[in-house]
């Protein structure tokens, strides 16, 4: 486990007084060493509310070494280079973080057109970097919550329970135009039966506050699972699990432009049952009080909920989650799909990390050049896997005497020997508001 340098001393997560130091760096502007490497890789203290977390600096995730938690994807390995400093914008003295939409939050009470994802938006056209689609957003807080790290410790114990939870947590002290996003962002929570008249309750009570003002129609940001994408009488509805009681009506053109754009993933959804078909949209209230789809993306996970974004991609995490392998999945956010990046960074291999590349099915000569460029450019190793060619798909070797001790078949990864990555494997947290820490071996705070 990694430790960390507070005012001379070294200190373990673990460690009884590890709160009372980070408060006191907080206080006093103090930036902790990290000792993943040397030189020691400086970082900050953020409050979340009433809790102390120690982050990593901004842009400067790589510095630090592959197995630890604070380590993050080289520039220009994922779509996340282009945008940040530009359209995300974090402030360490604050520990608040700025985002620029191209999405609205709101709308004239006398608008009619609903805005939704298209097809150029979403997959040939290169976004505004100064500003987060839909899609990026998305996918910037599916980073930030954790849940593109694996481990093998995580094999079989991640649920919608475990992803909400980091969701809800990552949306904390993330601005819109100086507005709370977690304020207007409703997750549905685990359905119970037994409790289904507590949970309706309590999503009436958010609903209330989407009431207009001023000419201005609000919307509230949507992050759920589809069970079902159904017609209804007037276009469409969503059917979101953990929420049977309250389906997301979609207006007819809404409901066929969305079938058009995400015509790849809702097939792969209704075809393979253990794929997760995740959405976030805005919505507004219709005069009925019904839920009214305004903006929409959607994204594909699997059955470990790793997203995924095309059948090469699922197959390389597959092979990487059944190998006991540790790695990262790189996120496109507003890059086009047509742009080269790294599909994951294999980070138990020594002694950097490794980007992994797929080259797609029917490749031009230019995503080729491209390719070489970006490996040339990138600074760390690289594994290429061409899906046109008849050659199985192989992995660099793991060479980490740790991780290939823990990853010998028939032999479950051990916790304590393994390295220290970001691990979400027991925990079970009971309410919304848990005290959360991103970087946190959340196993032995249980």
């Amino acid at each position: 486990m990694t430790d960390y340098l507070f005012f001379g001393a070294a200190v373990s997560k673990i460690d009884e007084d590890f709160q009372h130091y980070l408060q006191r760096a907080h206080k006093e502007g103090h930036h902790p060493l990290c000792l993943c490497k040397s030189p020691a890789v400086p970082m900050y203290v953020s409050r979340v509310n009433n809790s102390f977390i120690l982050k990593r600096m901004p842009n400067r995730g790589s510095e630090h070494h592959p197995d630890c938690d604070s380590y993050e994807i080289p520039v220009g390995l994922s779509g996340r280079g282009l945008v940040q400093n530009r359209a995300i914008v974090e402030d360490h003295d604050s520990g608040l973080t700025s985002l620029k939409l191209g999405f609205p939050l709101s709308k004239s009470t006398s608008s009619r057109d609903p805005i939704t994802a298209s097809p150029t938006e979403k997959k040939t056209v290169q976004a505004d970097p100064a500003k987060l689609s839909m899609r990026a957003y998305f996918e910037y807080l599916y980073e930030e919550a954790g849940l593109t790290r694996w481990s093998p410790k995580m094999s079989g114990k991640r649920n919608w329970h475990i992803v909400r939870y980091h969701l809800l947590q990552a949306s904390q002290n993330k601005l819109s135009r100086r507005s709370p996003l977690a304020e207007c962002t409703w997750i549905p929570e685990v359905f119970s039966v037994e409790k289904k008249d507590e949970i309706a309750s309590r999503r009436r009570r958010f609903f209330a506050n989407m009431k207009p003002e001023k000419g201005k129609t609000p919307f509230a940001l949507l992050i759920g699972e589809i069970k079902a994408i159904e017609t209804s009488r007037f276009g469409g509805k969503l059917v979101v699990k953990h929420m049977p009681d309250a389906p997301v009506y979609m207006a007819e053109d809404v409901y066929r432009r969305v079938n058009k754009a995400f015509a790849a993933e809702i097939a792969l959804f209704e075809e393979d049952e253990t794929i997760h078909l995740l959405a976030m949209m805005t919505f507004y209230l219709s005069a009925s009080g019904n839920p009214q789809v305004e903006t929409i993306t959607l994204i594909t996970v699997d059955q470990n909920w790793l997203p995924f974004e095309s059948l090469e991609e699922r197959e390389l995490l597959e092979r990487l989650v059944t190998d006991g392998r540790y790695f990262i999945k790189s996120m496109r956010y507003n890059l086009s799909s047509s742009d080269v990046m790294a599909s994951v960074i294999i980070t138990d291999t020594k002694p950097e990390a490794t980007a992994f590349y797929i080259i797609p099915m029917g490749a031009t000569e230019s995503y080729y050049d491209e390719l070489d460029s970006l490996v040339k450019e990138a600074g760390i190793p690289a594994h290429i896997w061409d899906a046109n060619e008849d050659t199985a798909m192989t992995l660099p070797p793991i060479n980490n005497p740790a991780v290939n001790a823990a990853t010998t078949p028939q032999t479950p990864a051990d916790p304590d020997t393994g390295p220290d990555h970001f691990d979400d494997s027991d925990y079970i947290p009971d309410h919304n508001d848990a005290p959360f820490n991103l970087y946190a071996d959340e196993e032995e705070n249980l």
